[in-house]
């Protein structure tokens, strides 16, 4: 997959293109379904299959910067479409169309730009200033300038709708057991870890802690079942999300994960963490002998 910022004149279009536009965010199974429709379609057709998304999400570029918290950021999104054998991926700068009519978008560049030949949509896709465009404007234009328009439907679990909205509501809700089910694989954080107060490794639990930014989606304050990946070796963890109210005396959100069976330095070195389930709420002990028994307790039911 070849990675395009901006630039058009990189992009193979001579042959046409195949283009799927949105957002993308965290690339759950709803996008893999229209991403499935997309590959199919290009190698019909002879043409070059891309996905068309933005530098920056349109709610934060309009609402403010952290105004919507994102499942993953531009690299974690580069990495998760490069494994869908797409021939690119194109990131538009959102400024630079955000002001562009439904019309003028589709015809300045999707089919003047990118030489669309087909649109793969899902149905509830908007586009142009102010998201006036729908799927039912976009056939119009498709039957004007001689593209086709594939629509795929939503994709539900039971009655949950699989969304971008839908997995952040979950994350922020504490259940990444369903976040999980609607992406296809667990939540995951990645950050630095940052040096600690040790009190962790005092009670023999010692702990990896990361600091996450003000826009950074994380799950609600607990206790989660994790995995922990070191150097690329997978651990089961327990990871604390929240301010530590035990012996914190900040109030600093952080993310405290202890992996278990692990003993070597992991301070300043990136480590990716997974939520699997939520194992209790995050609650405030009346002394640290309590806080260490409970602490083997969460380990007991991540080793179960």
């Amino acid at each position: 997959m070849k990675t395009v910022w901006y630039d058009y004149s990189k992009i193979e279009s001579r042959n046409g293109t195949a283009v799927a536009m949105g957002n993308f965010d965290g690339l759950h199974k709803g996008h893999m379904k229209l991403l499935s429709m997309l590959m199919d379609v290009s190698q019909d057709n002879g043409l070059h299959s891309m996905v068309y998304t933005f530098d920056v999400h349109p709610v934060n570029a309009i609402k403010g910067a952290n105004t919507l918290k994102l499942i993953a950021d531009n690299e974690y999104k580069e990495e998760l479409l490069s494994a869908c054998n797409l021939d690119a991926l194109f990131f538009e700068k959102f400024e630079d169309v955000k002001d562009l009519s439904p019309e003028e978008f589709v015809r300045d560049i999707l089919v003047e730009k990118l030489n669309m030949k087909v649109a793969v949509v899902g149905l509830h896709n908007h586009y142009g200033k102010n998201s006036e465009g729908d799927v039912k404007l976009l056939r119009e234009l498709g039957q004007k300038y001689g593209f086709l328009v594939h629509m795929i439907k939503p994709l539900y679990f039971d009655d949950v709708l699989c969304s971008s909205t839908k997995i952040r509501e979950c994350i922020e809700n504490g259940d990444v057991e369903m976040a999980a089910e609607l992406l296809g694989r667990p939540f995951k954080i990645t950050k630095p870890v940052v040096v600690g107060k040790k009190l962790g490794r005092e009670l023999g639990y010692p702990t990896a802690n990361m600091i996450p930014e003000p826009g950074q989606l994380i799950p609600k304050d607990g206790v989660y079942a994790t995995n922990a990946y070191v150097d690329g070796a997978a651990y089961k963890a327990i990871t604390n999300v929240g301010n530590d109210p035990t012996v914190g005396d900040d109030g600093k959100l952080q993310v405290e994960t202890h992996i278990i069976g692990f003993d070597g330095d992991v301070y300043n070195e990136t480590l990716e963490i997974e939520f699997l389930y939520k194992i209790r709420d995050e609650q405030k002990f009346d002394n640290l002998e309590a806080l260490k028994a409970q602490l083997a307790e969460d380990e007991k039911v991540r080793l179960s």
